[in-house]
């Protein structure tokens, strides 16, 4: 396997297992990443060089010990950034079925998109985010600004939060 796609594999495992942390992280927490073995599923996967896009498709499932994202389609957009072929992920982007689940938090939707540049996180599309047992909040659109923590939520209808006491 030529070095730039092994790199490239690489890079995109990081920036994946970063996505949820930064989601429901706190300010204050740090963010913390296992040893732990990776693995990346999917029907097939397309490296497109000259576009700087590499597409996984079909039951696509990035696992570790601590994380799981299901999709059935994802595109990973990249840079070259010198000419030893270092790369930077630049946006991700995920199509139907969005599953995101690490410890007692569950995300799903049926679009994801992590736009690096920007550094900021769009749902859309049945958002339901849930924490604990029965915390959960239900949204069309979700929108987190991972440099604030800023996230906005909205929804054709309404945004409905429903909160167990204690939980």
């Amino acid at each position: 396997m030529p070095i730039i796609l092994k790199k490239l594999l690489a890079l995109v495992i990081v920036i994946i297992i970063f996505i949820p942390n930064y989601l429901l992280a706190s300010q204050h927490s740090s963010l913390k990443l296992t040893d732990s073995p990776i693995s990346i599923e999917a029907s097939s996967l397309e490296i497109i060089h000259n576009e700087n896009k590499v597409i996984l498709d079909g039951k696509v499932r990035v696992i570790n010990e601590s994380l799981a994202l299901t999709t059935d389609y994802m595109e990973l957009y990249y840079n070259l950034v010198d000419s030893n072929n270092n790369i930077e992920i630049t946006r991700i982007y995920c199509d139907g079925n969005v599953l995101i689940d690490f410890d007692d938090q569950l995300i799903t939707s049926q679009v994801a998109e992590y736009d690096l540049k920007s550094n900021t996180l769009l749902l859309k599309k049945d958002v339901l985010i849930s924490k604990n047992e029965g915390n959960n909040i239900k949204a069309e659109e979700v929108l987190v600004d991972l440099n604030t923590m800023r996230i906005t939520m909205k929804s054709n209808e309404r945004v409905r939060a429903f909160i167990t006491p204690n939980n």
